[in-house]
């Protein structure tokens, strides 16, 4: 009963569509419809070609993804999936193509490519499903439209791709996996002038752009990461647009040119002094490109860079995804006062809800846990729970029902939330959920959070009904901790910060982080256990 519960409080949310297209996937057989002429593909002008990843594999067939190598044993390994399955989506993606040193590797690349035909027939295990298929077709037409050569073989193996994609949408999915289809079909639809492809791509890409960029310019899955991911699909599809103005419609364009800027602000806003992402949802370092690499393709493309002022007070309120920026001189707190993404697709939501994190100058301080791994694991579900976040958890429970994989039952919402540059130039912060509330109870989990450049004072509140609560503060791997006599202090290169903590239930321990997939790194973590209703600590710092 208590398993059916959770099903039926994960799948109310879903879209009638997503149910619809999974039973229609389990019934028709799925394969490639058109045939390929054999027309020749002609390269366009006005593409600007830009290399976007370190190297992913050697011409010794030695691979590394996720911070896992091994020498390929092929055919064998397009399909075991060790070390995990991401891996082995990994492989197939081929974005060594665009790698730094893509050029020097021409005849490896072309060798690889036929060795993946010859071995991955059509509809055969990973390496044709819909994400990977997709990513794959584009980053081919990418490296040609660069200058890689691709002869009739292979120019009929993308064609026979992209077909096949083009009845294998992952409508059931949708989000950033639905996103990637269409951006396959808008390259394949343009370069091999397929007027079907061309005519899913842009209905689809005209629906989905401001379904899935929210105003503020977040990706709405509420991912930093992932909103990375998207911004180079944009880029990618905006590229693909100045090279075929003609037969791409003004309409997509246009979404292009609105979004865009938006999702260059909203990431300079998400990213720490020291240019990496904040650690929200599923979001670590190593899987998009760096805010550097995407900032200077941007650049190339014609859209200029904005910059936040790090020497005065200043909030920026991303009223749409919910996070809000607090900025005092040198300082950077990013505070979550955000909901689950959308119902119908939060599978890289964590149970977040009012966690924080904060950045001294380029030094990071308090850093949610990150992500090392996704499928069915106890580390998986662990990552994504609450304990594993810079926030309150009640009577052991997530403030939001996350399992399995990529599932989330039941759903923190937010209540109130305000922000304020006060008289005294301090900023204030709150916000309010109800996470924690049951059937025949109701307990809300509010947070204040009051900041300056030299302290920052935390007060917790729970309302209702509730029989423990813990908050938790996690460090960054490279400070130096130590709690004694009540009195912690937290020594990083530039900082000295203490708190006096008299008076709280507190303990410090060993905790991991998780910066990177296939990363795991020690760290220490805060725990204040609530003896009533409220938890209040305050951190002070002076910098050196």
């Amino acid at each position: 009963m208590k398993k059916l519960l959770l099903l039926f409080n994960t799948l109310k949310y879903l879209k009638w569509n997503q149910i619809y297209f999974r039973l229609k996937r389990k019934i028709i057989k799925l394969k490639a419809t058109e045939i390929y002429l054999g027309a020749k593909l002609n390269r366009p002008k006005g593409w600007s070609h830009f290399l976007l990843y370190d190297d992913k594999i050697d011409s010794q067939y030695v691979a590394c993804f996720l911070n896992y190598s091994k020498k390929l044993n092929l055919p064998e390994d397009w399909n075991i999936e060790f070390p995990n399955k991401l891996w082995v989506y990994n492989l197939h993606y081929f974005e060594d193509l665009l790698s730094k040193n893509a050029h020097k590797k021409n005849q490896f690349h072309i060798q690889l490519l036929n060795q993946w035909i010859d071995e991955n027939p059509v509809g055969f295990k990973n390496g044709w499903e819909s994400y990977p298929t997709s990513l794959r077709i584009v980053n081919i037409l990418k490296a040609w439209l660069g200058g890689l050569k691709l002869d009739e073989k292979l120019s009929n193996s993308v064609f026979i791709q992209a077909s096949f994609l083009s009845n294998n949408l992952e409508k059931h999915l949708l989000g950033n996996h639905y996103f990637s289809n269409l951006k396959a079909l808008l390259f394949a639809g343009l370069i091999y002038n397929n007027k079907r492809w061309l005519r899913i791509a842009e209905k689809g890409l005209v629906n989905q752009i401001p379904e899935q960029i929210l105003e503020d310019g977040a990706n709405f899955e509420l991912s930093p990461m992932y909103h990375s991911l998207m911004l180079v699909d944009m880029l990618d599809m905006y590229n693909l647009s100045k090279a075929y103005e003609e037969q791409i419609s003004s309409q997509l364009t246009s979404l292009f040119k609105k979004y865009i800027p938006k999702m260059l602000d909203f990431m300079e806003v998400m990213m720490h002094p020291d240019g990496c992402v904040s650690f929200f949802n599923d979001s670590v370092d190593g899987i998009a490109p760096s805010k550097e690499i995407l900032e200077n393709y941007a650049t190339k493309l014609g859209f200029e860079i904005s910059s936040i002022d790090y020497s005065k007070t200043q909030i920026i309120n991303n009223s749409s995804s919910g996070y809000i920026c607090a900025i005092t001189p040198g300082n950077k707190l990013i505070f979550d006062v955000s909901n689950i993404g959308p119902d119908y697709i939060p599978s890289h939501a964590h149970a977040d809800t009012l966690s924080f994190e904060l950045s001294l100058g380029n030094e990071r301080v308090f850093v949610n846990s990150g992500t090392s791994q996704y499928g069915m694991s106890e580390s998986r579900l662990n990552q994504r729970k609450t304990k594993s976040h810079n926030t309150v958890e009640i009577d052991g429970k997530d403030s939001s029902q996350v399992w399995d994989n990529f599932r989330v039952a039941n759903r923190a919402r937010i209540s109130e939330k305000s922000f304020e540059i006060n008289s005294n130039n301090r900023i204030l912060l709150s916000g309010e959920h109800d996470g924690y509330k049951g059937a025949l109870k109701k307990c809300n989990h509010s947070r204040n959070i009051d900041f300056d450049e030299n302290t920052l004072i935390v007060r917790d509140f729970i309302s209702g009904r509730f029989k423990s609560a813990t908050s938790h503060f996690y460090f960054h791997p490279e400070l130096e901790i130590s709690l004694k006599k009540n009195i912690l202090l937290v020594s990083g290169s530039t900082f000295l910060m203490q708190s006096n903590l008299d008076g709280l239930r507190c303990s410090l321990s060993d905790s991991e982080y998780y910066p990177e997939f296939g990363l795991v790194v020690g760290n220490k973590v805060l725990s204040i256990n609530f003896i009533g209703r409220s938890v209040e600590v305050c951190f002070t710092w002076d910098l050196s």
